[in-house]
Protein backbone atom coordinates (compact mmCIF):
# COMPACT_ATOMS: atom_id res chain seq x y z
CA UNK A 1 0.00 0.00 0.00
CA UNK A 2 1.48 3.45 -0.97
CA UNK A 3 2.13 6.33 1.29
CA UNK A 4 1.30 10.08 0.29
CA UNK A 5 2.68 13.00 1.63
CA UNK A 6 0.80 15.56 3.09
CA UNK A 7 2.60 18.07 1.11
CA UNK A 8 1.74 16.33 -2.13
CA UNK A 9 -2.35 16.43 -1.53
CA UNK A 10 -1.96 20.06 -0.64
CA UNK A 11 -0.38 20.64 -4.11
CA UNK A 12 -3.28 18.18 -6.08
CA UNK A 13 -5.85 20.31 -3.88
CA UNK A 14 -4.20 23.28 -4.09
CA UNK A 15 -4.48 24.26 -0.90
CA UNK A 16 -1.62 25.40 1.67
CA UNK A 17 0.34 22.25 3.64
CA UNK A 18 -0.65 23.27 6.57
CA UNK A 19 -4.53 23.05 5.95
CA UNK A 20 -3.88 19.63 4.97
CA UNK A 21 -2.29 18.84 8.57
CA UNK A 22 -4.75 20.56 10.29
CA UNK A 23 -7.38 18.13 8.42
CA UNK A 24 -5.43 15.30 9.55
CA UNK A 25 -5.33 16.51 13.12
CA UNK A 26 -8.85 17.09 13.52
CA UNK A 27 -9.14 13.34 12.66
CA UNK A 28 -11.12 14.37 9.59
CA UNK A 29 -8.25 12.99 6.78
CA UNK A 30 -7.13 9.42 8.35
CA UNK A 31 -3.34 9.17 8.74
CA UNK A 32 -0.52 8.06 9.88
CA UNK A 33 2.34 8.91 11.95
CA UNK A 34 5.98 7.32 10.91
CA UNK A 35 8.95 7.19 13.31
CA UNK A 36 9.98 10.19 12.29
CA UNK A 37 6.93 11.94 13.68
CA UNK A 38 5.78 12.61 10.16
CA UNK A 39 2.17 12.28 8.45
CA UNK A 40 1.77 10.00 6.08
CA UNK A 41 -1.78 9.19 3.97
CA UNK A 42 -2.97 5.79 2.59
CA UNK A 43 -3.73 5.76 -0.81
CA UNK A 44 -7.07 4.15 0.15
CA UNK A 45 -7.71 6.70 3.23
CA UNK A 46 -7.14 9.54 0.21
CA UNK A 47 -9.27 8.06 -2.40
CA UNK A 48 -12.12 8.00 -0.12
CA UNK A 49 -11.41 11.20 1.18
CA UNK A 50 -11.40 12.71 -2.32
CA UNK A 51 -14.48 10.95 -3.37
CA UNK A 52 -16.43 12.30 0.16
CA UNK A 53 -15.31 15.78 -0.17
CA UNK A 54 -15.16 16.19 -4.24
CA UNK A 55 -11.70 16.90 -4.15
CA UNK A 56 -9.09 16.08 -7.49
CA UNK A 57 -7.51 12.60 -6.89
CA UNK A 58 -3.72 12.61 -7.15
CA UNK A 59 -2.62 10.41 -9.77
CA UNK A 60 -0.90 8.37 -7.37
CA UNK A 61 -4.81 7.82 -5.90
CA UNK A 62 -6.56 7.66 -9.17
CA UNK A 63 -7.23 3.73 -10.24
CA UNK A 64 -6.61 2.19 -13.18
CA UNK A 65 -3.60 4.38 -14.37
CA UNK A 66 -4.46 3.98 -18.17
CA UNK A 67 -3.29 1.13 -20.16
CA UNK A 68 -1.24 1.02 -23.69
CA UNK A 69 -0.14 -0.86 -26.25
CA UNK A 70 3.49 -1.44 -27.35
CA UNK A 71 3.69 -2.67 -30.87
CA UNK A 72 6.30 -4.25 -32.25
CA UNK A 73 10.35 -5.61 -31.87
CA UNK A 74 11.81 -4.78 -28.62
CA UNK A 75 14.20 -1.96 -28.76
CA UNK A 76 15.91 0.91 -26.92
CA UNK A 77 12.81 3.15 -27.27
CA UNK A 78 10.29 0.14 -26.53
CA UNK A 79 12.13 -0.47 -23.37
CA UNK A 80 11.89 3.24 -21.76
CA UNK A 81 8.18 3.57 -23.03
CA UNK A 82 7.57 0.43 -20.85
CA UNK A 83 9.66 1.73 -17.78
CA UNK A 84 8.37 5.01 -17.86
CA UNK A 85 4.65 3.51 -18.13
CA UNK A 86 4.76 1.08 -15.02
CA UNK A 87 6.37 3.54 -13.14
CA UNK A 88 3.59 5.94 -13.25
CA UNK A 89 1.22 2.51 -12.52
CA UNK A 90 0.25 2.28 -16.08
CA UNK A 91 -0.18 -1.47 -17.25
CA UNK A 92 1.66 -1.86 -20.40
CA UNK A 93 1.43 -4.45 -22.94
CA UNK A 94 3.65 -5.47 -25.52
CA UNK A 95 3.89 -7.41 -29.25
CA UNK A 96 6.74 -8.00 -30.32
CA UNK A 97 4.52 -9.86 -33.47
CA UNK A 98 2.36 -6.80 -34.53
CA UNK A 99 0.01 -8.76 -35.77
CA UNK A 100 -0.59 -10.77 -32.84
CA UNK A 101 -0.89 -7.26 -30.46
CA UNK A 102 -3.18 -5.91 -32.97
CA UNK A 103 -5.43 -8.66 -32.57
CA UNK A 104 -5.12 -8.05 -29.07
CA UNK A 105 -5.73 -4.66 -29.03
CA UNK A 106 -9.03 -4.88 -30.88
CA UNK A 107 -10.37 -6.95 -28.13
CA UNK A 108 -9.50 -4.63 -24.83
CA UNK A 109 -8.90 -0.86 -26.67
CA UNK A 110 -5.81 0.73 -24.46
CA UNK A 111 -5.69 4.50 -23.61
CA UNK A 112 -2.81 4.52 -26.28
CA UNK A 113 -0.87 2.17 -28.99
CA UNK A 114 2.59 3.09 -29.46
CA UNK A 115 3.73 1.36 -32.83
CA UNK A 116 7.28 0.56 -33.83
CA UNK A 117 7.85 2.30 -37.20
CA UNK A 118 10.55 -0.57 -38.51
CA UNK A 119 7.95 -3.31 -37.70
CA UNK A 120 8.26 -6.08 -40.08
CA UNK A 121 5.23 -8.41 -39.96
CA UNK A 122 2.73 -5.58 -40.40
CA UNK A 123 3.22 -2.16 -42.22
CA UNK A 124 2.51 1.04 -39.79
CA UNK A 125 0.14 2.37 -42.14
CA UNK A 126 -1.79 -1.64 -42.59
CA UNK A 127 -1.64 -1.04 -38.56
CA UNK A 128 -3.15 2.58 -38.73
CA UNK A 129 -5.85 1.56 -40.99
CA UNK A 130 -6.99 -1.37 -39.09
CA UNK A 131 -7.03 0.17 -35.38
CA UNK A 132 -9.28 3.37 -37.47
CA UNK A 133 -11.53 0.44 -38.92
CA UNK A 134 -12.16 -1.41 -35.92
CA UNK A 135 -14.60 0.47 -33.28
CA UNK A 136 -12.84 -0.01 -30.23
CA UNK A 137 -9.98 1.65 -31.51
CA UNK A 138 -11.27 3.82 -33.69
CA UNK A 139 -10.57 6.72 -31.36
CA UNK A 140 -7.55 5.78 -29.60
CA UNK A 141 -4.15 7.81 -30.19
CA UNK A 142 -1.91 6.18 -31.89
CA UNK A 143 2.25 7.12 -31.81
CA UNK A 144 4.41 5.79 -34.11
CA UNK A 145 7.93 6.10 -32.64
CA UNK A 146 11.76 5.21 -34.65
CA UNK A 147 10.14 6.87 -37.77
CA UNK A 148 12.42 7.77 -40.94
CA UNK A 149 11.42 10.63 -43.13
CA UNK A 150 9.20 8.36 -44.90
CA UNK A 151 6.78 7.75 -42.11
CA UNK A 152 5.72 11.45 -42.53
CA UNK A 153 2.31 10.18 -44.47
CA UNK A 154 1.60 8.52 -41.55
CA UNK A 155 0.23 11.48 -39.93
CA UNK A 156 -2.50 11.61 -42.79
CA UNK A 157 -3.42 7.91 -42.22
CA UNK A 158 -4.63 9.36 -38.10
CA UNK A 159 -1.21 8.69 -36.35
CA UNK A 160 -1.53 11.22 -32.85
CA UNK A 161 2.62 11.53 -33.40
CA UNK A 162 4.99 10.24 -35.09
CA UNK A 163 8.95 10.18 -33.77
CA UNK A 164 11.54 10.22 -35.24
CA UNK A 165 14.36 7.69 -34.74
CA UNK A 166 16.69 7.96 -31.53
CA UNK A 167 14.22 10.45 -29.85
CA UNK A 168 13.56 8.06 -26.69
CA UNK A 169 12.80 10.93 -24.46
CA UNK A 170 10.71 12.45 -26.61
CA UNK A 171 8.32 9.01 -27.20
CA UNK A 172 7.94 8.62 -23.45
CA UNK A 173 6.91 12.04 -23.27
CA UNK A 174 4.27 11.91 -26.25
CA UNK A 175 2.90 8.74 -24.54
CA UNK A 176 3.18 10.00 -20.96
CA UNK A 177 1.28 13.07 -21.91
CA UNK A 178 -1.44 10.92 -23.66
CA UNK A 179 -1.70 9.05 -20.66
CA UNK A 180 -2.53 12.00 -17.93
CA UNK A 181 -4.99 13.23 -21.01
CA UNK A 182 -6.97 10.07 -20.90
CA UNK A 183 -7.67 9.00 -17.55
CA UNK A 184 -9.67 6.30 -17.57
CA UNK A 185 -10.06 6.18 -21.65
CA UNK A 186 -12.42 9.52 -21.06
CA UNK A 187 -10.66 12.00 -23.39
CA UNK A 188 -9.78 10.67 -26.70
CA UNK A 189 -8.44 11.81 -30.02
Amino acid sequence: MALLRPSELARVWELHPKTVYLWIREGRLPAIKTPGAQYRVRTDDARAYCEKNGLPMPREVASPAGAIAILGKASVVSRALSKACKARGTDVATWANTLEGLLAVASEAPDVVAIDAGCTDVKPADALRALQNTAATASVPVVIYDATTKSAPLAKLGAHSIIGRGETEEAVRVVVDLLDQTPNGALRR
